[in-house]
């Protein structure tokens, strides 16, 4: 059994690979399959949060990009 201790840092490895797959442009269902749902030893609320942290960095990289191309600037990713 996992501590509460030892599931926190799966967690923190999970977000940065989460970080670094979106930014290589996987999408939200390949985090989900690929990273979230094989990390079967957190719980169901922890791997909830992990969804919901991948898809609002999703949405924020979107809202980004947009506000970039309405003020004309280009990519400063």
């Amino acid at each position: 059994m996992w501590s509460v201790y030892s599931r926190a840092w799966l967690a923190e490895v999970v977000r940065e690979e989460i970080i670094e797959c979106l930014d290589l442009g996987a999408t939200l269902e390949q985090v989900q399959e690929d990273l979230i749902g094989s990390a079967e030893e957190l719980t169901d609320e922890e791997r909830a949060a992990l969804w919901l942290y991948a898809w609002s960095y999703c949405h924020s990289r979107a809202a980004a990009a947009q506000l970039r191309a309405l003020i004309g600037v280009g990519d400063i990713d």
